[in-house]
């Protein structure tokens, strides 16, 4: 069955709708007299929270910690974990009760504020204080680690709870760390770790296979993934819209396109799973890049029958597609037809046109589209500001570049090192080597370190412009910083050096980037 013939028999999206209150349902389902614990609907929830605390602290006989915990367990939920950790703090120094749920709090918001030493402290406490830890205390104290690229550490910590059997781990344990091994390239251990998990007796749900399977997916192991997919249906654990997305995704981009149509036709007939924006997104994005833009816009048509309303992304992908074929029309077209629906452009959408202009050489449409951004409420992007940099200096306009740089840092905007790359090599082909060293030694005021490609632009203007002297410094300071002249650097040498073999600089100058090479480019 083809794609479109699939996707034409798409039912609605179901939608899923979320209120504020939500977050407060340990405290806030009821109003009445029988829930004491009350926090009023308010925008200051600390306010609310501090106010409720000290109304409990004066309570005869005093609440259970389990009310404690929930006054807690709210404040988490409103991410207000600094209120919950002091409140937790108070708690132990009034010597209110408290029980190993407490502490899991307490540990919680430790890991949410980045203090993964204060939360270990805390497990200590447990210990002295004669609490058992469990398993969401051990699974929180992995997520913290793993949130500060402890990764190595959580391993360890991960192993040793297994050795000395302190817990048995539960399968948010396991999918915390399988995560974490994705994460940092290890899928093989993360593989193996999935393949305990089974021995072990807890079963791998679908977040389990989709970890795995996403890390599959982004080293181009698709049949593994393929494959996985297969074994979890085998195994009779659902896979989700995710699950299927992310297949979707990488079969699309290697243009495996019968196999996308028969996991779609499964998705929707066998497993009675809706696609949702991203899967039609994903499609969008495939047939534009295969250069299909009525298929493309198809699709986008079958959304809107089907109640799947594209959103911003879906439309920057076709706007993508429209300039990559050079057909500003479509684009700007594409671009109306968003406003109508009333849905903002973002700075991705117009980084998109304002780069496609600028490849055109039309910096002047670019420029408009730029103020047109701010007249929208939008903040230019590093990038936006980037693509204009480079749209100037291709014109060989690099002053006027240099004082839209410096105009830009007036009003606030951070450049990258990418900004003064750009800049350095339009100062540079446009002749104007003595204003690039002088940006060039504004990079490091400017809070950012010069890489290898930041040192061999400059070096290689300085050569064309007969700056030896410069060049050799800057060498110099470039192998101190622990960088090498690149391909583009050791051609341009060459060349000189063929043409003034008997010059003693450019001959000192060359043996050092040998030096520093290690190898003969000769």
């Amino acid at each position: 069955m083809s794609l479109l013939s699939v996707s034409s028999i798409l039912p609605p999206r179901r939608r899923r709708l979320g209120t504020f209150n939500s977050c407060f349902h340990l405290l806030t389902h009821s109003s009445s007299p029988s829930n004491p614990y009350f926090i009023p609907h308010s925008k200051h929830i600390p306010d609310n929270a501090l106010s409720l605390f000290r109304k409990m602290l004066k309570m005869q006989p005093l609440p259970r910690d389990f009310h404690f915990n929930q006054l807690l367990t709210t404040l988490v939920k409103m991410k207000q974990y600094q209120v919950a950790f002091s409140l937790f703090r108070e708690m132990c120094t009034l010597s209110i009760p408290v029980d190993i749920f407490t502490f899991n709090i307490a540990i919680n918001c430790c890991r949410h504020s980045n203090r993964v030493d204060y939360a270990f402290s805390l497990l200590a406490t447990t210990f002295k204080g004669g609490f058992v830890p469990n398993v969401v205390t051990y699974t929180t104290l992995i997520r913290g680690l793993l949130s500060q690229h402890k990764f190595a550490e959580a391993r360890l910590f991960f192993a040793n709870l297994i050795k000395f059997r302190q817990v048995q781990p539960n399968v948010v344990t396991f999918n915390t760390m399988i995560d974490g091994l994705c994460k940092t390239g290890h899928t093989d251990m993360a593989f193996w770790l999935f393949r305990y998990m089974e021995k072990s007796d807890c079963e791998p749900n679908t977040i389990t296979y989709n970890t795995i399977i996403n890390s599959l997916c982004k080293r181009g192991l698709v049949d593994d993934a393929f494959n996985l997919h297969s074994e979890m249906m085998d195994e009779g654990i659902f896979p989700d819209v995710w699950t299927y997305n992310r297949i979707i995704q990488v079969l699309c981009n290697l243009n495996r396109w019968e196999e996308v149509g028969l996991l779609l036709d499964q998705m929707i007939h066998d497993m009675k799973i809706s696609p949702d924006v991203h899967t039609f997104t994903i499609l969008v994005d495939a047939y534009s890049k295969s250069g299909k833009l009525d298929d493309a816009k198809y699709i986008i048509q079958i959304m809107n029958e089907r109640g799947v309303y594209p959103n911003i992304v879906t439309y920057s992908t076709l706007i993508h597609a429209y300039c990559s074929q050079g057909q500003m029309d479509g684009a700007l077209a594409v671009l109306n037809t968003i406003k109508s629906k009333k849905i903002m452009p973002d700075c991705y959408t117009y980084n998109i046109l304002i780069n496609a202009y600028c490849r055109e050489q039309k910096l002047d449409i670019a420029m408009d589209l730029y103020r047109k951004m701010a007249s929208e409420g939008l903040s230019p992007t590093v990038v936006t500001h980037n693509i204009l940099l480079h749209g100037l200096c291709q014109l060989g306009k690099s002053m006027e570049a240099l004082t839209f740089f410096y105009k830009i840092q007036g009003l606030g905007h951070k450049p990258d090192i990418v900004t003064y790359e750009t800049l350095l090599g339009g100062l540079c082909k446009n002749h104007y080597v003595h204003k690039a060293l002088s940006l060039f030694r504004t990079i490091e005021c400017n809070g950012l370190i010069p890489e290898s490609n930041t040192y061999n632009i400059i070096i290689r203007g300085c050569l064309r412009s007969k700056k030896y002297d410069g060049a050799c410094k800057l060498v110099d300071k470039m192998v101190y910083s622990g960088f090498s002249i690149d391909a583009a650097t050791t051609s341009v040498l060459r060349h000189l050096l063929l043409s003034k073999a008997h010059d003693p600089t450019l001959v000192a100058l060359y043996q050092k980037c040998l030096i520093a090479l290690r190898y003969v480019t000769w």
